[in-house]
């Protein structure tokens, strides 16, 4: 089988598995959770594929990764891929099942990228002006980053809107450096 097909089958039957026991959002929650603990931390995937590890322990560690509150279509799902040995293929198909979830309902994924702490009047402008411009339910991600010294940076599906203090001062010392 090729790999590439792994999760997308079974990110889908996931998906239609969580449809059917009308959980598809709390999976999508856990699938969210567990795709950033994976990310930040990079010892529990090592884990989970350690072939020396117990599939109690195993499990164990995906369910905490996904969320410290349990259910039976996560659970379920977590046998499957034991039984059929796909465990190392988790976060891929977490993704892509994030993916499924947003196509189905219509979110779309946005980062803004701050100098300093907005507050939630600013994040809901922000928000409702680039909800105007396209149909379904921006889920945004936020996080600060003082390099930026003042101004954002937006990102919106493939389009990426820069509007940094750090970007202006870089474009004018570019032009300088031509004459």
């Amino acid at each position: 089988m090729n790999t590439g097909m792994i999760p997308v089958r079974y990110a889908t039957a996931l998906l239609s598995f969580a449809s059917e026991n009308k959980q598809e959002d709390i999976v999508y929650e856990k699938a969210k959770t567990l795709v950033r603990n994976f990310a930040e931390q990079p010892r529990v995937r090592a884990a989970i594929e350690n072939p020396v590890l117990s599939y109690r322990i195993k499990k164990k560690l995906m369910l905490a990764a996904a969320g410290i509150t349990t259910d039976t279509v996560f659970d379920t799902f977590i046998d499957l891929l034991h039984k059929n040995n796909r465990e190392a293929f988790l976060q891929v198909i977490m993704l892509k099942y994030i993916d499924l979830y947003r196509i189905k309902n219509d979110i779309y994924a946005g980062k803004l990228i701050t100098a300093s702490k907005i507050d939630a009047l600013t994040e809901k402008k922000m928000t409702s002006i680039i909800e105007s411009q396209k149909t379904g339910k921006l889920e945004m991600q936020k996080s600060v980053d003082p390099d930026l010294i003042g101004g954002f940076i937006l990102e919106v599906d493939n389009t990426r809107w820069d509007a940094s203090v750090k970007r202006q001062l870089q474009t004018i010392k570019n032009e300088l450096a031509i004459y």
